[in-house]
């Protein structure tokens, strides 16, 4: 059980330096895009691409950090009233739940993946595969989370 906390852990340190650095990017990139257009009169016709990229990437580490932290939106009308330790089991078939989901979106993401490696982004010419990646990479990520929380005291209801 130890070793999936840990390895939780390590991700989750990963998601926030990565989150931290594509956001950094993302905002730079941006910037100076404005700079150049409206002071050199010149665009740069990848900086769109790489900030919607940063953004799709961001989307699915964010989205399993999200799991980790509990701060996703949830709707609690039917479980707030009842004991402890029914709310503890609807917890927990939800993490199961999660984690059968988040197993066939890495099998589709992968799939979605090495289909588009041949196809090449329009400005930055990078394969569209790897932009596809996030899908997988972000929901291996939530898988090990939601182990991780079903596994240990993580996942209690507070």
């Amino acid at each position: 059980m130890t070793v999936i906390k840990n390895i939780s852990n390590i991700i989750e340190k990963f998601s926030v330096l990565f989150i931290v650095l594509s956001l950094v990017a993302m905002t730079a990139v941006t910037f100076i895009q404005v700079i150049f257009r409206y002071v050199f009169f010149y665009s740069l016709p990848w900086s769109e691409e790489f900030s919607r990229y940063c953004l799709i990437w961001l989307t699915y580490i964010g989205g399993s950090l999200g799991l980790k932290k509990g701060v996703h939106v949830a709707v609690e009308a039917l479980v707030i009233n009842l004991p402890y330790r029914i709310k503890e089991i609807f917890k927990k078939i939800s993490y199961i739940l999660l984690i059968i989901l988040s197993f066939f979106l890495v099998v589709y993401g992968i799939n979605l993946s090495n289909s588009n490696m041949p196809q090449l982004s329009p400005s930055m010419h990078i394969p569209i595969g790897i932009i596809y990646l996030a899908i997988p990479i972000g929901s291996l990520f939530a898988i090990i989370h939601l182990l991780s929380m079903l596994l240990t005291k993580e996942g209690e209801i507070k």
